[in-house]
């Protein structure tokens, strides 16, 4: 039988590196299932990357996966290629490098993003042709940081010539930490890039060739819609295309925790001279308010700016299309500055909570109950501390960090006290899971048990049955005593639950779970089966305290079915505050 060059290679440990290089690693699909692993085939023939979960070094004859590239594009002076790796275990190490018929390339490793609500830090920054020098220290304090991905705002070269791009890429290569691990980019298109509105996709393979696409993290706890400012008066089709799609994919989310939109530039930059996003503000604004998006993150004007929580407005008070909103407002940060030309900070607003001129990138810390972010300069860049695997959420020793005088963190939900927050507060569970609730199938003949509660799922603790009738809808109350409301600053709801459900806290609703609009009867469905993390696990859900009230405090869910047919139902609920 005769056996190719490329699996005779693969059989024996090489001492050879092949002509791979410029790697970069990218999401289209699912970021706890999936990766794609991009580079630039320089030479050497048949390439596939060979992976693991072990790390067996170089040692190739060890992985016990392979994958031919799923796509190749010539582009940029690179040869462009891709493998989509699919189907993958979620928050765990895989171990990869890249075999040819010259040898194999550098054992590098990324890391699956986690399939439920755990905390992850991740960067954000854009703009960083012109200056390599601020741009290279940029991306070695990425390989410091070992965020779980970097969101790039876009603006990566001065034109996109082939030199420029080989450059960047070369550039980007300092991301990858000492260990080899190596970071995946969630790339916005800039109008840098303007001289192919395909460059991103042609470069990291996106998921969208118009560049407009969203992603969920950690179990919906982040998603990110990605939005291409640049279809604007270059493709007016594909900016109706985009609208749309953003008009529908917003309100499918409404179970997602924390909520961020991301473009290049921006709707009211904050420095003189640069033309206001009219257009964005009209397509945009409100519905990002409407579909309560938490963080809109900018860039392109080369400076750096946080505002307070606002909410689109032409009222008295509001200025430049927004108001101030401290309870329900969307927060803008950016704008750009990891290499290009910094500009002055000379078009601040009202509602303008700081700004400054310096290259930098946000290093955000994303948890279930808040979201904390912190600006990184890139001074002394060779002096920070380089963080590991077990300690990647702590502060870094000797990285300078921005501290305006409303402090060097800015945390979601956005409280007004907390400008110079700086550890975060424990919350205090009221309600633990697995406790007692009454439940009905009609809301009328009630009784009692432990939770979780339903029928037809290994983890039900107690039956809600009525012979063999298996109801649409079941209800289920439970009451819990605060003595002093007033001392609640946040409240959180964790919900476990298959399918659908509503749920009130004295007589107001406050979460809607996979259930439509409008009136809700006996007999409604829910709109999409349960996940198989919100049938299994409790998601932290943020409810607004102002319900409460001094006393007893009645918790009522009225729990629906996707169909008719559903052969389960599951109810579980915590509740905890923080004060």
């Amino acid at each position: 039988m005769r056996v190719s060059t490329i699996v005779l290679l693969c059989l024996v440990p090489m001492v050879v590196f092949g002509e791979t290089g410029q790697y970069r690693l990218s999401w289209r699909s699912d970021p706890a299932t999936s990766m794609v692993i991009g580079w630039d085939q320089r030479s050497g023939g048949k390439p596939e990357v060979c992976y693991d979960t072990v790390d067996h070094d170089r040692k190739a004859i060890a992985y016990r996966w392979r994958q031919k590239p799923d796509r190749v594009v010539s582009y940029r002076g690179m040869s462009n290629h891709f493998v989509r790796l699919e189907n993958l275990v979620p928050d765990t190490p895989y171990y990869f490098m890249v075999c040819d018929s010259e040898g194999v390339g550098r054992r590098l490793w990324f890391r699956t993003a986690p399939a439920t609500p755990q905390p992850f830090t991740f960067i954000a920054g854009g703009d960083s042709r012109t200056n390599p020098e601020p741009r290279r220290e940029g991306n070695k304090l990425v390989a410091k940081l070992r965020p779980l991905f970097v969101l790039f705002g876009g603006d990566y070269t001065g034109s996109g010539k082939p030199g420029e791009w080989q450059g960047w890429f070369n550039d980007w290569q300092l991301t990858i930490s000492e260990d080899g691990r190596l970071y995946p980019i969630i790339a916005t298109h800039g109008n840098h890039e303007n001289g192919d509105l395909q460059m991103m996709s042609e470069l990291f393979d996106t998921p969208s060739r118009d560049q407009f696409f969203s992603l969920g993290i950690a179990g919906e706890l982040l998603r990110i819609w990605v939005l291409n400012s640049e279809l604007e008066g270059k493709a007016k089709d594909r900016v109706a295309l985009q609208q749309a799609w953003i008009e529908k994919d917003l309100p499918q989310h409404a179970d997602t925790t924390w909520k961020l939109a991301t473009y290049h530039r921006p709707m009211r930059p904050h420095t003189a001279g640069k033309s206001e996003g009219l257009s964005r503000i009209a397509a945009w604004a409100q519905l990002f308010y409407d579909q309560g998006v938490d963080l809109v993150v900018e860039s392109d004007t080369h400076m750096v700016k946080r505002s307070y929580p606002v909410r689109p407005s032409e009222e008295a008070g509001s200025y430049e299309s927004f108001i101030r909103d401290d309870a329900r407002g969307m927060i803008f940060i950016g704008e750009g500055s990891w290499g290009a030309p910094t500009r002055p900070t000379n078009d601040d607003k009202p509602w303008t909570m700081a700004s400054d001129s310096f290259h930098q990138f946000k290093w955000i810390h994303v948890h279930p109950e808040e979201i904390l972010i912190r600006t990184a300069t890139f001074e002394g860049v060779e002096k920070v501390e380089t963080l590991t695997e077990t300690n990647r959420f702590d502060l870094p020793a000797d990285l300078v960090w921005w501290e305006p005088e409303t402090g060097p963190i800015l945390r979601l939900p956005f409280d007004v006290t907390h400008a110079s927050y700086h550890a975060p507060v424990k919350p205090v569970t009221l309600l633990a899971l697995g406790e007692v609730w009454e439940w009905s199938l009609d809301g009328t003949t009630w009784a009692a048990g432990l939770a979780p509660l339903g029928y037809g799922d290994s983890q039900v603790r107690t039956a809600v049955v009525a012979g063999d009738a298996k109801p649409l809808c079941a209800y289920f109350r439970r009451s819990i005593e605060i003595e002093d409301p007033a001392s609640v600053a946040r409240l959180f709801f964790d919900l476990m639950v298959d399918d659908g459900c509503i749920v009130t806290l004295n007589g107001k609703e406050v979460l809607r779970h996979n259930m439509p609009r409008g009136k809700i009867t006996a007999q409604t469905l829910a709109t999409q089966r349960a996940t198989s993390l919100t049938k299994k696990q409790a998601v932290p859900r943020p409810v607004d305290p102002r319900h409460l009230q001094p006393g007893l405090n009645t918790i009522e869910v009225r729990v629906h079915q996707y169909e008719a047919s559903s052969s389960d139902i599951v109810f579980d609920l915590g509740v905890r505050i923080k004060r």
